[in-house]
């Protein structure tokens, strides 16, 4: 065989099946890593969004606890509540809505009602509660309770459970003395508040918030 036609020779089946068998193998590595590059991608948008709606939601309790007055309100019977603020037990005398628990309730200041252009007080009462699987936080226009008086829910921590809040009695030699419910035989609000609970996503899931003086009732 000449030199001339030695270079015009192409490629036989066998070389030009192995050639195709690469060639489809590197294709579906490379199909692959970039699938998971977008999953990640997807992923991480997904996560850093919760991260976001949470830090969200925990600046929201932190401003209404900050803002927490020393103010009482009436139930929906009428009857003044124990002190500013209510959690556990202290909503006994509250008629729950089904599918709903309320953990803890308080007036707060600083709503805003800019030139007055609304005629209502600057203080607004707030309660968080458990409604189904979700964390919420419910206003209502006046502070004190009345039946079919509209109400206002926000959405806070969505898909938990194992939910408790637990209040700040003071402090131990054995270490800080939490409770359950509130008042606990106080008239002044807790120095603390603890928010725990469990999500599919995060796992336990623990947020302290340190509550300080109480400012008065102011209108």
């Amino acid at each position: 065989m000449s030199a001339r036609r030695r270079q015009q020779r192409g490629l036989t089946l066998p070389e030009l099946l192995v050639a195709l068998f690469v060639f489809a193998l590197i294709s579906s590595v490379g199909v692959y890593v970039l699938r998971l590059a977008v999953e990640g991608r997807e992923q991480l948008t997904d996560t850093d969004a919760s991260l976001r709606e949470w830090q969200l939601a925990r600046i929201i309790m932190r401003q209404d606890l900050m803002q927490l007055v020393d103010r009482t309100v009436r139930d929906e019977f009428g009857e003044p509540q124990p002190g500013p603020m209510i959690g556990g037990l202290g909503f006994s005398g509250r008629t729950p809505e089904a599918g709903e628990t309320p953990l803890v309730g308080f007036v707060r200041g600083g709503w805003a009602n800019y030139d007055a252009a609304t005629p209502r007080s600057t203080l607004q009462y707030v309660e968080y509660l458990l409604k189904d699987d979700d964390i919420v936080r419910r206003t209502r226009p006046y502070l004190d309770d009345a039946r079919d008086l509209p109400e206002r829910d926000r959405a806070l921590f969505l898909n938990v459970e194992d939910v408790s809040f637990e209040f700040l009695l003071g402090e131990t030699s054995r270490g800080l003395d939490w409770s359950e419910d509130w008042p606990a035989g106080a008239t002044a609000a807790p120095r603390a508040l603890r928010l725990r609970f469990k999500s599919e996503k995060f796992g336990e899931i623990e947020q302290l918030f340190w509550i300080g003086a109480v400012g008065g009732a102011v209108q």
